[in-house]
């Protein structure tokens, strides 16, 4: 499937709420989702997102799509009304380039070089989100420890069918899985947020989700051709 064809971009057109839910006489018992199988994993996502990213200097937020690819590469699309590209955002490991086509520039570094204030700071937390390799010995719900891939403890919360709901560790990140749903075998979350001991807060909601389809290493390397390339700690907004 052609890229751009993934990703219905009209839909993501309008700012207006879109969750509701119709109260009536009637309970409604929650579709049963399967939990992950051991060794099946997110390898690729290509979503439609809904986006807030904030802390205590300021926040922003959209509409978009998202791509990722395994180990720690994204692409992000934040859109504007009518469909025009507001910024793209690309991670590859610890580098972040945000393009901002309005201005032809584009800002490039590591997450280290950006201000504590930055908003986009807390993205820096989506390589901690997808380390999660499913896990057998917390099917009945609990509490899973271990030593993450940055050498700290951390810890994993399982609900009753095994599904992870909520994930911590000593630095004081905390990342919470909302609204599991069953895509090709795979329980999937509906929505993500993050948050840190910096008051960094990024919150991700998922529609139409595409998992595990063929990815194009092209479309996670930004184009940079005619664009100035600032410094990422130049990176103050729009």
């Amino acid at each position: 499937m052609p890229f751009l064809k993934t990703f219905h971009i009209t839909k993501c057109l309008t700012v207006t709420a879109v969750l509701f839910l119709f109260l009536s006489s009637c309970a409604t018992v929650p579709k049963p989702v399967v939990p992950v199988k051991p060794g099946k994993e997110v390898e690729t996502l290509q979503s439609e997102v809904s986006l807030s990213i904030s802390n205590s200097r300021g926040s922003m937020g959209g509409r978009g799509y998202l791509i990722f690819k395994r180990p720690d590469r994204f692409r992000l699309v934040v859109l504007a009304p009518f469909g025009v590209t507001m910024m793209e955002v690309f991670v590859d490991g610890e580098r972040i380039t945000c393009l901002v086509p309005s201005k032809e520039t584009a800002y490039a570094g590591t997450f280290t070089e950006l201000p504590d204030y930055n908003a986009l700071k807390g993205w820096s937390m989506m390589r901690w989100v997808i380390d999660n390799p499913p896990s057998t010995s917390a099917t009945d719900g609990g509490v899973l420890e271990r030593i993450g891939a940055n050498g700290g403890k951390e810890f994993l919360f399982f609900d009753g069918r095994g599904l992870l709901e909520k994930k911590t560790n000593e630095e004081g990140d905390q990342v919470l899985y909302r609204d599991y749903r069953d895509i090709g075998g795979v329980a999937f979350p509906a929505a993500i947020e993050l948050s840190n001991r910096m008051v960094d807060r990024v919150r991700v909601a998922f529609k139409e989700p595409e998992l595990n389809l063929p990815v194009d290493d092209a479309t996670l390397v930004p184009n940079l051709e005619g664009v100035t390339v600032l410094p990422i700690d130049h990176f103050k907004g729009f």
